[in-house]
């Protein structure tokens, strides 16, 4: 029985009114923090198991303090992005498919950096089944800047696979 706090009675009823919930990739295009799958997301993740990259805390909205407080990163950073972005035409980085959740803490030890560098760490460690319960691919070759619309095209798979098995489909 999943541990949703009635997100089970939720989608069954949704199941009865509008008949079978299935999400596609293209669903997630321009899909961002705001967005209905974004919070779905999260309980999805939640119920893989999904932790903190650094601090092996489960992501939970109900953690406090500076350092444990949930919070949603961006895979490619922001301002590493906009870096790149003077030599490349990147989609934004608000996608939906460009986060992921981590505590306050660990979002800011990341901060800025190259996903491909923050993320080798992560992987050289026992990190590699934290990103996979949160839908991150883990080949580096998707972790540079010019791979950036193949990381996200990968990732709205992945991540509507895992909403669609969350969904019951």
């Amino acid at each position: 029985m999943r541990d949703s706090g009635g997100a089970e009675e939720l989608i069954e009823r949704l199941v009865i009114q509008v008949g079978r919930l299935e999400i596609t990739p293209s669903e997630l295009i321009g899909r961002n923090s705001s967005s209905g799958l974004f919070k779905t997301m999260f309980l999805a993740f939640r119920e893989d198991g999904a932790r903190d990259w650094n601090t092996n805390l489960a992501i939970s909205i109900s953690h406090s303090g500076k350092q444990d407080k949930l919070q949603f990163h961006h895979i490619f950073p922001t301002a590493y992005m906009k870096k790149q972005s003077k030599t490349l035409e990147l989609p934004s980085t608000d996608d939906i498919a460009n986060l992921a959740f981590i505590g306050g803490k660990t979002n800011r030890e990341i901060s800025d950096k190259a996903p491909a560098d923050y993320l080798k760490k992560i992987l050289e460690g026992d990190g590699k089944s934290q990103l996979e319960n949160q839908a991150i691919p883990t080949s580096l070759d998707l972790l540079k800047p010019e791979a950036y619309g193949d990381f996200l095209s990968l990732r709205r798979q992945l991540i509507a696979d895992r909403l669609n098995r969350f969904l019951g489909n």
